[in-house]
């Protein structure tokens, strides 16, 4: 035991002196359900990959430093925590590089990788050497995201906002009626019974997954509706009280205090740990935002994700690091906001979506600002699968978006409010051309196309080298 607490404490002191001299970095990819982490975090990888290959300069264009500092190779080193599954890269792009590519598989566990950037030194003690970056990366279902939410609430607390979030939805899911048939039926001070507390989980359950097949965003406990290694225990077996206010009694066997007690070891031993695991020491944080699933959700959807995000963010520590804070506490001194699939996209409609973005987080990104974090936005494709071109239409020069896929036309997908309101959303869904496209046609070795990740780069890492 007493091994095991001295090597527990040299990792924590070299991790420290890492930090305090920038040899590594902690970077949070943060993302909804299907908002393409697993897409993101597969091209970074690959770009890094392809670091110091010829023609690289010319495609990181907007990353200046990979020039500056001179950046001659990247690659992926051995995991930080050799106790966690390595991110599946190679089968990610492997899938994409098949003779029917496809879509990289979304995560349904917790995974890491770690990678690591060679480059000039050109400090004046040291002319000639090169220096090493590390930078973790832990990769997390969508699902399990919001239960950060649940860090600071008390079973009562989560029960409330639940009701809340229920009523809200009772015209627009229509599961939510058999939830409130459990009105009356349940005994909150009788002894637990078992095969009817089995029912209503499953009711819950149900109404979790119809709540995320609409594109809502608070979707708690998140092991609800993709359990894991949690698959059938009693600890992911409770729900919230959505029902009638009652005056709890002591007894433990009943069937309050049984989901109050499951609620409260579900946060202490599973909540807690995801945090500590994948969110507590970040140094910066990519958050991704699928805007299209806001405006094809419609007004229900569009403020659930506004108000998830605002809650959401109230578990993380942001603000400037110094040289305390960067050793034994670090926060999150820069933060950027990315509205993905920019793909679906022309050129000319990247502004739009990017203002679209800026509305649809500004109580989020306000906190991160005032706790005095950097804070910038941008629209990204991790993984383009169109192409812009200018074509003339009766007269008139428009861009349309084309394919790798000869039985793909050319077509023109449409306009993007630049501000939600009820008139711009309904528009959008009727007149917008949003496809389900197939991923792009790459050869093995091929470099994964993206969209604007060298100005990712150049914002997370570019003062790190």
């Amino acid at each position: 035991m007493f091994d095991s607490i001295i090597e527990g404490l040299t990792d924590s002191i070299t991790d420290s002196v890492n930090r305090l001299f920038d040899k590594e970095i902690r970077i949070g990819v943060t993302g909804l359900s299907r908002g393409g982490k697993t897409a993101f975090i597969t091209s970074l990888v690959n770009t890094f990959l392809n670091f110091g290959n010829e023609g690289m300069s010319d495609r990181l264009s907007r990353f200046s430093a990979y020039d500056k500092s001179g950046i001659f190779y990247g690659g992926i080193a051995p995991n930080h925590d050799l106790s966690v599954p390595q991110f599946p890269y190679q089968e990610c792009y492997d899938a994409l590089v098949a003779s029917n590519p496809q879509w990289p598989t979304p995560t349904d566990n917790i995974s890491e990788i770690r990678l690591e950037i060679k480059f000039r030194d050109d400090r004046i003690f040291v002319p000639g050497e090169h220096r090493n970056l590390f930078i973790d990366i832990w990769d997390y279902p969508g699902e399990w995201l919001m239960d950060l939410m649940l860090l600071n609430m008390s079973y009562e607390q989560f029960s409330k906002k639940m009701r809340e979030q229920v009523k809200k939805l009772t015209a627009v899911v229509d599961s939510t009626s058999k939830l409130f048939d459990y009105r009356g039926k349940l005994k909150p001070n009788e002894p637990v019974d078992h095969k009817q507390l089995k029912s209503v989980v499953g009711t819950y359950v149900d109404w979790l997954k119809q709540c995320k097949q609409r594109g809502f965003a608070l979707i708690v406990p998140g092991r609800f509706v993709l359990p894991g290694n949690l698959e059938g225990a009693p600890i992911i077996e409770f729900v919230p009280w959505l029902w009638e206010d009652f005056v709890p009694d002591s007894r433990s066997d009943s069937l309050y205090n049984t989901m109050k007690f499951r609620y409260e070891n579900y946060r202490e031993k599973i909540v807690k740990k995801f945090y500590s695991d994948s969110f507590s020491k970040l140094d910066r944080q990519i958050i991704l935002i699928d805007c299209f699933k806001a405006l094809q959700g419609g007004k229900e959807t569009y403020n659930n994700i506004n108000d998830t995000f605002e809650v959401l963010l109230n578990n993380f520590n942001y603000g400037s690091n110094n040289i305390l804070s960067r050793i034994f506490s670090p926060n999150i001194d820069k933060v950027i906001f990315a509205a993905t699939k920019a793909d679906q996209i022309t050129i000319d409609e990247q502004k739009n979506l990017l203002s679209l973005l800026k509305s649809m987080v500004t109580s989020a990104s306000r906190k991160v600002r005032g706790e005095g974090s950097n804070c910038q936005y941008m629209v990204l494709s991790s993984i383009a699968a169109t192409r812009c071109k200018m074509i003339n239409h009766r007269g008139d020069n428009i861009q349309v978006l084309s394919t790798d896929y000869e039985d793909d036309k050319s077509y023109y997908p449409g306009e993007i409010p630049p501000n939600w309101s009820q008139e711009s959303m309904e528009a959008y869904q009727k007149y917008f051309k949003f496809k389900e496209l197939r991923p792009p046609k790459l050869s093995a070795g091929d470099p994964v196309p993206n969209m604007n990740m060298d100005i990712m780069l150049q914002y997370i890492l570019g003062d790190k080298l």
